[in-house]
């Protein structure tokens, strides 16, 4: 397996009430993707939940609020 492959089987989960440098990443992700998450705090609040589960809806993945596999492969994966 290449070294792509074996950073997206270790990723993982974020959700609201998370605060540390992925929950940034996350936001920074969001906002250059067009979906405002407020503040860019490192904090998983409100903002951050609904930019991310905007974002989830328009591109067409589970949208459960959470920046599992599925949401960083879309916001990264290209």
């Amino acid at each position: 397996m290449e070294n792509g492959g074996l950073t997206k089987n270790a990723t993982v989960t974020v959700k609201k009430g998370a605060s540390c440098n992925i929950t940034w990443i996350l936001q920074a992700a969001l906002y250059m993707e067009g979906f405002d998450p407020g503040p860019l705090d490192a904090i998983f609040g409100e903002n951050t939940e609904m930019a991310l589960y905007k974002y989830q809806k328009a591109k067409k993945i589970t949208a459960d609020k959470q920046a599992g596999k599925e949401t960083w492969n879309g916001l990264f994966g290209r």
